[in-house]
């Protein structure tokens, strides 16, 4: 059985060859990946498993929230099958998907790992699509309901903050205020609401508001100790239609 840091290396150079092409950067010497997209980013990470081997996290990580760690706010966990179909969830009694490889030795792991590896970057390639730019990740979150686990006050900040980003002033008022209404017991739950009624009060002003989340996304940046953003994707003008988070533990 490997060490940690020889089943890393394996990690790593499987990662190489699949996220690398993709312009996905590497997280320090972890088991972390991440495209970035400015405003967002995608999350890859090959989280160790108690069998030397890993388990595969995949998600969108939105930068409107400042913090100083990374998360993943939409998407995590992914199952695979041996034939390369994955889901972030499998079907109920179907048999043949797991969520881990383990290590057996070092010829079948980097086999293995070829193919997870493989399946993360189909996933990287996936959520670009779904999340191509501010206006699109607004109508995507608004469209859906909050999904298990998730938090239906952090649900409506990140559709109102990708409205805002927009500038769909509609869209973002709806979701502030979902938040600023409620019996909103938890502490953080009551600063939230606060944030979000300030980005609420600002949406008769579209260009200030959507000002105000990019600030906040640079913040983000600056204690993430990212490099200062690519041009944002973000419009020049009002649309015309209406309309905590897991933790990377590498």
């Amino acid at each position: 059985m490997p060490d940690r840091a020889a089943t890393t290396r394996l990690v790593a150079a499987a990662a190489r060859q699949h996220l690398q092409p993709l312009g996905l950067h590497r997280r320090g010497a972890s088991r972390v990946w991440f495209d970035d997209r400015g405003w967002w980013l995608i999350v890859v990470e090959f989280q160790p498993s108690r069998s030397h081997g890993t388990y595969l996290n995949v998600g969108a990580m939105w930068l409107w929230h400042e913090r100083d760690h990374w998360s993943f706010d939409d998407g995590g966990r992914i199952y695979w099958r041996n034939d390369g179909a994955f889901v972030p969830h499998p079907p109920i009694g179907e048999a043949g998907w797991t969520s881990s490889l383990d290590f057996v030795n070092a010829e079948q792991f980097t086999r293995d790992m070829d193919m997870v590896a493989g399946i993360a970057a189909q996933r990287v390639e996936q959520l670009r699509s779904q999340f191509p730019d501010p206006a699109a990740t607004a109508r995507q979150l608004a469209s859906r309901t909050t999904k298990h686990g998730e938090s239906p006050w952090w649900h409506a900040y990140h559709t109102g903050a990708a409205a805002a980003l927009a500038r769909d002033p509609h869209t973002a008022r709806q979701a502030f205020h979902r938040i600023t209404v409620g019996n909103l017991n938890p502490a953080w739950a009551h600063d939230l609401a606060q944030h979000a009624k300030q980005l609420a009060d600002l949406a008769d002003n579209p260009p200030a508001l959507q000002q105000r989340v990019t600030e906040v996304i640079h913040a983000t940046r600056q204690r993430l100790k990212l490099p200062p953003a690519p041009p944002s994707p973000c419009p020049d003008r009002v649309p015309s239609g209406r309309g905590e988070n897991t933790r990377p533990r590498a």
